[in-house]
């Protein structure tokens, strides 16, 4: 597992408000970094999902994909302007904004006092809008091996898709009583690399 340099390094003034719950308050403090909290069994580990990431898994070659979901890219954001104390940034994801226009998130953080920290958070927040960006789904026969956040290719035929990398952001495993067959079946939430 890896972590992001912002992670390590960030040290921001942080208060847990009243009847703010131990969820909430991770929650808001991942939000300044690009990393994802893994669970393990009942270990927690920290992962920092790269673009750059290898897939791991195929999907629609050998393991067949039972049904599929799949969507065009939708982002939430794709400029991104941040104010810290006595700085601002701005950044772009030019592709996105050539597609459907400039989708604009501000956020204030008074934590950051360098052009590079503001910068990083803005390169984070564009960095997860991406990752949030589809809304894919597959349903397959279990893998045993299958992690969330994992880089996987999926190949289906229908729906035009070789070799596609997609990261797995959910999954769930489910036993169909209802079917002819009784049968396990596995079904992955899938976003952009």
């Amino acid at each position: 597992m890896s972590s992001s340099q912002a992670l390590t390094s960030l040290k921001p003034s942080f208060a847990i408000h009243p009847s703010e719950d131990g969820l909430t308050s991770v929650q808001r403090l991942l939000r300044m970094v690009p990393d994802v909290v893994c669970m393990t069994g009942e270990t927690a580990l920290i992962l920092n999902p790269l673009a750059g990431d290898a897939a791991s898994y195929a999907y629609g070659t050998d393991h067949a994909i039972l049904s599929g979901r799949y969507g065009v890219p939708d982002r939430a954001a794709n400029r991104v302007e941040v104010f810290g104390r006595g700085v601002v940034v701005d950044a772009f994801d030019w592709p996105s904004v050539d597609a459907m226009y400039d989708r604009l998130l501000q956020v204030q953080d008074l934590n950051l006092t360098t052009t590079a920290d503001a910068q990083s958070r803005a390169d984070t927040l564009l960095r997860q809008a991406a990752m949030a960006s589809r809304a894919e789904e597959i349903v397959v026969p279990p893998n045993c091996g299958q992690e969330l956040y994992d880089v996987v290719t999926i190949t289906d035929g229908r729906a035009g898709l070789d070799a596609a990398p997609r990261r797995v952001t959910g999954l769930s495993l489910r036993y169909r009583r209802d079917a002819a067959k009784p049968t396990y079946e596995m079904r992955l939430r899938l976003g952009a690399v």
